[in-house]
């Protein structure tokens, strides 16, 4: 758990701990079972095709996905997207604490806004990606999914002036995404909508009831993630969904984000990548702040070869109809060289996309390669990514 520390943080914190867990006791925190969002009394009414995410019974599909996914693209999608999971980190050692688990400098960063970041193992494996939202100095939210996050924040967390809590189970998260989504959202927000910027963040009331927005999403298009108490949630669901109907807005499902998450290669965690990868293997090595006098992760990042810090993680274009599926072989020439992580067809670029983890890093775009879906070899070749929209115009609109 110190390995990664400097000698006089290291004695600091050895000297401060009691054998006492410093947080309060919120209960069992193993993951565990099947719950119902603060949603559901609209959801379920609809949703055709279920999936578990992080314990929670999610939607995958409302109806059509290809229809919810043309909602999204011309007006808005509304979706419920419960199971990222809020931690949040309080007290006058907050931004410290967190600083110390990112690769990123997060005291340039302002309250009222979020950053995209990775936080690490003391070798370099990332224990997850997630939003980290600044409400102040002495208090941030870690937004991210069914990582490990919590328990690393809490063992880096051990003598220090902070609480540690995952709002996993009380706050919910809905999302609404698409071009119209600012015009519909703020037809039902207290704050003014033109005054938040791309990834930043606003304490409000949404159809009444008290919630936080962010200006973030997992589509790419213009859109804002919702957080809201579950108390008020089944009410603020609906009435957003009100709200959006007349617009085209849709109810969506999981199948219909993944289409248009990977048109964006906006990558999955414990799909994409996992602990077993680091930054620099999944194109995030920018994220890496070489300057920086620590983080943890530091030293195992720093000892990596030019070569090592390049991506594995690669884009390929289907050259067929067919598509592969998550797990499928790679291969260039005769050889092995990774698996296919996602793989969808693209109904704006009209050809079939996917990721593959690759065994070694660098290769080329441009680079044909063979998928091997059962024994049948389908053509692919390597291409940039983001697929479609890379400077990300739309959600900066």
């Amino acid at each position: 758990m110190f390995s990664s520390l400097k000698p006089s943080v290291l004695r600091t914190e050895i000297a401060s701990w009691t054998g006492v867990p410093p947080l309060p006791k919120t209960g069992m925190r193993m993951r565990s079972g099947l719950k119902r969002t603060a949603f559901y009394p609209t959801i379920g009414r609809f949703a055709q095709e279920w999936k578990l995410h992080n314990s929670y019974l999610k939607p995958d599909a409302i109806g059509d996905p290809l229809e919810e996914y043309w909602a999204t693209r011309k007006a808005a999608g509304q979706w419920d997207v419960t199971g990222e999971e809020v931690i949040e980190i309080a007290g006058p050692d907050a931004l410290q604490l967190m600083d110390e688990l990112v690769p990123r400098d997060l005291t340039r960063l302002k309250d009222g806004h979020c950053l995209y970041c990775v936080m690490c193992y003391d070798y370099g494996g990332i224990v997850e990606d997630a939003v980290l939202v600044r409400f102040s100095s002495e208090r941030l939210w870690w937004v991210g999914g069914p990582g490990f996050s919590e328990q690393a924040i809490y063992a880096r967390a051990l003598g220090r002036n902070v609480t540690v809590q995952s709002h996993l189970d009380d706050i919910h998260v809905a999302s609404l995404q698409g071009p119209l989504s600012r015009e519909i959202l703020q037809g039902v927000c207290e704050a003014d909508l033109s005054r938040i910027a791309f990834y930043g963040a606003a304490e409000t009331k949404i159809c009444g009831v008290p919630a936080t927005i962010t200006r973030t999403g997992y589509t790419a298009e213009l859109g804002y993630d919702i957080y809201v108490n579950v108390r008020h949630g089944a009410r603020m669901f609906a009435d957003l969904w009100d709200a959006g109907r007349p617009h085209g807005v849709k109810l969506a499902g999981s199948r219909a984000l993944d289409i248009r998450r990977m048109e964006a290669a906006i990558l999955n965690f414990g799909h994409d990548f996992d602990w077993q990868h680091n930054p620099y293997d999944i194109g995030l090595g920018w994220m890496v702040n070489a300057g920086k006098p620590f983080f943890t992760g530091k030293p195992a990042l720093d000892r990596l070869p030019p070569e090592a810090r390049q991506p594995r993680l690669v884009g390929l274009r289907f050259e067929g109809d067919v598509l592969g599926e998550t797990g499928d072989k790679v291969r260039l020439e005769r050889g092995e060289l990774g698996i296919l992580t996602s793989a969808v067809h693209s109904p704006t670029l009209g050809f079939g996309i996917g990721i593959a983890m690759l065994d070694r890093p660098g290769l080329a775009v441009g680079t044909r390669l063979t998928v091997m879906r059962g024994e049948r070899s389908l053509a692919a070749t390597t291409v940039a990514m983001p697929f479609f929209d890379p400077e990300r115009k739309l959600s900066k609109a």
